[in-house]
């Protein structure tokens, strides 16, 4: 699973199991956020997984959630 982890002008630093790799914002189509799942397609293009971002986020809200319970 690709992880967005950050976002520096033209370039994007994804995290894949802790490494990391920096990709040229102009592979990617549509918007791309920190946080974002991504994965490439066979043409070589970035696409967001917004299903298994949403997963993603509503694990890590729950996770803080139980820190406060």
């Amino acid at each position: 699973m690709l992880t967005v982890d950050k976002i520096e002008g033209k370039i994007v630093r994804v995290e894949d199991k802790m490494q990391f790799t920096e990709i040229n914002l102009s592979l990617f189509d549509g918007e791309v956020r920190e946080g974002d799942v991504v994965f490439m397609d066979e043409n070589g293009r970035f696409h967001t997984d917004t299903t298994a971002t949403e997963k993603r986020r509503k694990e890590i809200l729950a996770l803080q959630n139980s820190l406060w319970e």
